[in-house]
């Protein structure tokens, strides 16, 4: 980003006040980099892909959010209320930016894949309603098996970053922007009162989230469960059993998803994978079917897998009970599912508890079988299919005590 912009800019806010300068075109110019380290903290949370997704960044500012997401193939929209930022952003092929409201978002229901706010609940003057309604606009842009990565301060937390003092957050208005007039004066060329930093408390938060239907990937801060929380932070896990966990926090950060999604979408947690390592290379989020022969597909088994011995590709073994996990952006109308079975069996197929089939197998004998999903009205999501083989068959060799059903060479939903 040109550095003579960006002090040009701030000139204009600042006035001759260097040091003021320095820091706003410094903050700006590392965009990029900020950004950056935001998803660093989040990818460990949950499997993200960005290839090919759609992904909305709402408070972009100068747009370093764009650079990282489309260099990994995204296609991105950046939205910033403030034109003299947006003024300082790229457009590019993959790249668009507009300035509108975060309380209302000029785009259709259900049209991103990922929505970035990085510290815009905060900068939304009017407070706790204005800051539940921009959390509905999100959650209604997001499609269904969407994520938010989200970041906003707390404000039980002494320290305000903004004004960069103690404690401004704690006092009335008037006495706030006295004290940070008294201490940083430059704070107040760019906000015309401290009033314009609306911090959310832990139980604001939680209950803005109820009001509008999201929920947190996890259950505490630093993308935590309770039990890892408290083996982390010893004396933060105390507060944590009397429902305090979040106060200590300086920041809430972490991944919303649509609340009714949450169950299903915890199953991206990297805790929730199978014990193999996760795929890696040309997969890495689920996918709507599984094709052996063209990928391991770690981390969409459930128990009851087993590796080809020779290569790990072309099938896998299916113990008598086997899950996987398949997600699809239309509704599923049929699953199929090819393989081998090398004794007499009988095979019952399962999609989300409900049996779809049974089928009686011939020994050594391939199978192809394409079953009509009971479901009705049935819409994009992440779906759970079983596979119960009658018969376990044991290996030849002695030592090897696994117990394996079926032979498995793609499973898949269809439209």
């Amino acid at each position: 980003m040109n550095r003579r912009r960006l002090e040009e800019a701030a000139a204009g806010i600042f006035g001759d006040d260097p040091e003021a300068v320095r820091r706003w075109a410094d903050y700006w110019g590392e965009s990029a980099e900020r950004n950056r380290r935001l998803l660093q903290q989040v990818r460990p949370l949950a499997l993200v892909d960005f290839r090919d997704r759609l992904v909305l960044d709402v408070g972009c500012g100068a747009g370093g959010l764009a650079e990282v997401v489309t260099a990994e193939g995204a296609r991105y929209v950046g939205l910033d209320y403030h034109r003299h930022v947006l003024e300082l952003s790229a457009a590019g092929p993959a790249r668009g930016f507009v300035q509108g409201s975060g309380t209302r978002l000029p785009f259709r229901d259900a049209s991103f894949d990922y929505v970035a706010a990085f510290d815009v609940l905060e900068h939304l003057v009017g407070g706790y309603p204005r800051q539940v309604e921009c959390l509905r606009e999100l959650r209604r842009v997001l499609r269904p098996l969407g994520m938010i990565f989200l970041t906003t301060p707390n404000r039980w937390y002494p320290y305000e970053a903004h004004s960069g003092l103690y404690g401004p957050q704690y006092l009335p208005g008037w006495l706030a922007d006295r004290y940070i007039a008294w201490r940083n004066p430059a704070f107040l060329r760019e906000h015309r009162s401290f009033r314009e930093i609306p911090m959310l408390t832990p139980r604001q938060l939680r209950r803005a989230l109820r009001e509008v239907g999201l929920a947190w990937l996890h259950d505490l801060p630093c993308g935590l469960d309770r039990r890892q929380y408290r083996r982390l932070f010893r004396w933060r896990g105390l507060l944590s059993r009397v429902g305090l966990g979040w106060y200590p926090h300086a920041e809430f950060w972490g991944i919303l998803v649509r609340r009714e999604q949450q169950a299903k979408l915890r199953l991206k947690r990297p805790l929730e994978w199978s014990y193999e390592p996760p795929a890696t290379g040309t997969v890495s989020d689920f996918q709507p079917s599984l094709d052996f022969d063209r990928h391991p597909f770690g981390h969409q088994l459930g128990p009851g897998w087993h590796w080809h011995e020779r290569d790990r590709r072309g099938f896998r073994w299916a113990s008598p009970r086997a899950r996987a996990y398949l997600q699809t952006e239309r509704a599923p109308a049929y699953l199929l599912l090819e393989g081998f079975s090398p004794e007499e069996n009988e095979l019952e197929t399962r999609v989300e508890g409900w049996t779809v089939g049974r089928r009686r197998l011939r020994a050594g004998e391939p199978f192809q079988l394409c079953y009509l999903l009971p479901f009705a009205g049935r819409e994009a999501g992440l779906y759970e299919v079983e596979l119960r083989s009658r018969r376990a068959v044991k290996p030849a060799e002695a030592r090897d005590r696994r117990e394996l059903g079926v032979m498995v060479f793609s499973l898949g939903l269809a439209a």
